[in-house]
């Protein structure tokens, strides 16, 4: 298993419920915004993942032509 640092960008909204739940988390566990996030994107990405390879296989189809042409 390899492991990928990938960005998410959120809205200011999001990131005031991200700073509230880090917080908490915070007290618990110890855990900061990059580590609760991450639990979240791990465990909600599966299916997600998929989508995203399907993609990109879509998407270097076209980049292929597109530099042989």
């Amino acid at each position: 298993m390899k492991f990928y640092e990938i960005t998410y960008m959120i809205e200011d909204e999001q990131q005031e419920w991200l700073l509230a739940l880090a917080k908490c988390y915070e007290k618990v566990n110890g855990w900061n915004e990059k580590e609760i996030l991450q639990l979240a994107v791990t465990t909600t990405s599966e299916d997600d993942i998929e989508i995203k390879l399907q993609f990109l296989e879509s998407e270097i189809v076209k980049l292929e032509k597109d530099w042989q042409d």
